[in-house]
């Protein structure tokens, strides 16, 4: 593997420590949406683990699966800094771009996935950087306080 590939795997991961991929802030530790938000962030976590793993594309591709489904459950919640916005033309710009975003991070993990599935390095750096784009929109638009 490149050295480049090895540093923008380790920028995104612990980018992901800090806090999960997706728009949509993570509320309460103890709440589903945060639990969600944790279970996307773990999948992310555990490519480093698999990095020298014999069966790593195998299970990476597993692990990126379950992130996914994580961000489906997401999809359907709502973020506090959205519900906490007065009802009107605002709130239903901000409600649709959060599933937006999350939308488009729901196609990147399945982009990922899918690279993962192919076993292209390439194509999983590229994967990568959209979801660590995505995460970076998302959360300086709905989680201010990271």
């Amino acid at each position: 593997m490149k050295i480049e590939s090895l540093h923008k795997l380790f920028a995104l991961v612990a980018a992901a420590g800090i806090m999960s991929v997706g728009p949509v802030a993570q509320a309460e530790d103890e709440s589903p949406l945060g639990e969600q938000m944790d279970e996307m962030s773990g999948a992310l976590k555990s490519l480093r683990r698999l990095k020298r793993d014999p069966e790593r594309w195998t299970k990476s591709a597993a692990a990126i699966a379950k992130g996914a489904q994580a961000c489906i459950k997401v999809m359907s919640m709502v973020p506090k800094e959205i519900a906490d916005l007065p009802a009107g033309p605002a709130k239903a710009k901000a409600l649709a771009d959060s599933r937006r975003l999350m939308g488009l991070t729901l196609a990147g993990f399945a982009e990922l996935e899918l690279a993962f599935l192919a076993e292209d390095e390439e194509k999983v750096e590229t994967a990568l950087d959209k979801l660590k784009e995505l995460k970076g929109e998302g959360h300086d638009k709905y989680n201010k306080d990271e």
